[in-house]
């Protein structure tokens, strides 16, 4: 049974996806002023660098954007000083610019509308692509492409022209509103709120309820859905169901399956690594079948915990090694059928014999760590602090130079770990130490006063 659940009723907007309680998709929705996909604006080229083929566009307010000169339709000028609507395509980081592209996009319920391309793309899940493919042929102009939804498979030829034609109008609004501007600036706003959000779900799902915890809110997804909505009032709905928990978890590297075999998840400046373990998994078969068994029941796990944590760009897989000729081509089947459900789009790049997969997943935002969490100010992110030894060697070097202007005593603060580990060095017995100890678990120390 599937389920979203909506926390509407406070600053903090929350939409979660659950199926048989357990959680499957997810968004948190904040309250922000910065760029996010799918927002228009209208930009001007600053500098042009052709050694990439791109340029950097000014979009207003000191803020910039990134764009591939291929991305820009030839209806537009591509020359310093130029002029256009662009769109963002993907969320800026500490270190990237967000990315834009000029084929702007006009998402509906039934299809998402793109000028600038000429190109007919039809949902995957449908299955018969051909009549619709040919209705939409017929309707499409110049410069004109569509990406038909699921949705769209029971349409009616005039529910698509309508839909159409929406979207055409919008297109054309923003041109208009494009010519009366002087400056860069924001053209139209993804609005991307939690009702956009608990649409996108309900529409992906179909879940068979409801459950808010805004009596607002119930009031719109009753008048805009016509399944069971509950309205249920909570200090904190996710707590209460369980989803909390299972939120708290996509913070944490290690991933326990539940048939005793786990995932070390971990993020690099260039990728995501995904380990797969065999923990304390207990076959009865032969090993060769049991390596098989573990990681083809870690691939809607590995899909899932993707998907939830919102990793993209370079995803690296190590399934364990040893499998039989069979045993790979049946991993290579489950993770090709894995990766065709998903709905953001997710590439399998290469499965290698000895069981190194390669993935690639388009980005829109910030992953889950990227939202929610800030590099440690401690170890800077690295998940590694000093040692109990590496700091009292480093203590007793600084406390050596120390001595040698013959100071009359030298308070120092430390946690008890670093104190042993600095006496069991037998140095500077004889040194006018004051000692006083932190009560901290981060092993440290600092020399707080030197009195000559």
């Amino acid at each position: 049974m599937k389920k979203v659940v909506v926390s509407a009723a406070y600053a903090e907007k929350r939409v979660a996806v659950l199926e048989n309680e357990k959680l499957i998709d997810m968004e948190i929705v904040r309250p922000s002023e910065k760029i996010q996909v799918g927002d228009i604006f209208y930009g001007f080229i600053q500098k042009i660098d052709r050694k990439i083929n791109a340029a950097f566009v000014d979009l207003g307010n000191k803020n910039k954007g990134f764009i591939h000169l291929k991305d820009i339709p030839e209806i537009y000028e591509k020359t310093q000083g130029a002029k256009l609507p662009v769109q963002i395509i993907r969320e800026g980081s500490a270190t990237k610019l967000p990315l834009l592209t000029a084929e702007l996009t006009f998402p509906g319920d039934l299809l998402v509308y793109l000028y600038g391309k000429e190109y007919v793309s039809i949902s995957k899940r449908i299955v018969d692509k051909e009549v619709l493919k040919e209705t939409m042929e017929s309707l499409l102009e110049e410069n004109e492409a569509v990406i038909i939804r699921s949705n769209a498979e029971k349409a009616t030829k005039q529910q698509l022209v309508n839909a159409l034609n929406e979207a055409r109008e919008q297109y054309n609004q923003l041109l208009q509103n494009s010519k009366k501007r002087k400056k860069p600036g924001m053209l139209l706003s993804a609005a991307y709120g939690i009702f956009a959000s608990a649409k996108q779900f309900i529409q992906r799902y179909q879940p068979e309820e409801i459950t808010t915890d805004d009596f607002a809110f119930s009031k719109v997804l009753e008048s805009n859905w016509p399944g069971q909505v509950n309205l249920t009032k909570s200090t904190d709905l996710f707590a209460d169901l369980g989803i909390k928990k299972q939120i708290d978890r996509l913070s944490r590297p290690v991933v326990h399956l539940s048939n005793g075999s786990s995932l070390f998840i971990e993020k690099t400046e260039a990728m995501w690594v995904i380990d797969v373990n065999s923990g304390r998994y207990k076959g009865t078969t032969e090993k060769e079948k049991t390596v098989e068994l573990i990681n083809q029941k870690a691939v809607p796990e590995i899909f899932r915990q993707i998907r939830l944590r919102n990793m993209s760009g370079m995803i690296l897989v190590d399934f364990i090694g040893g499998m039989s000729g069979m045993g790979y081509t049946e991993l290579y089947e489950v993770i090709e059928q894995q990766s065709r459900e998903e709905y953001t789009t997710t590439q399998m790049a290469a499965l290698s014999q000895s069981g190194l997969l390669q993935l690639t997943r388009r980005k829109k935002q910030q992953s889950f760590l990227e939202a929610t969490t800030v590099p440690c100010p401690v170890c800077y992110g690295t998940g590694h602090v000093a040692s109990k030894e590496t700091l009292a060697y480093q203590l007793e070097r600084e406390l050596t130079g120390i001595m040698q202007s013959d100071p009359e005593t030298v308070q120092v603060i430390t946690t008890e770990n670093v104190l042993d580990t600095f006496l069991d060095l037998n140095t500077l017995n004889e040194a006018p130490v004051n000692w006083e100890i932190a009560d901290e678990r981060i092993p440290f120390y600092q020399i707080l006063r030197v009195e000559k």
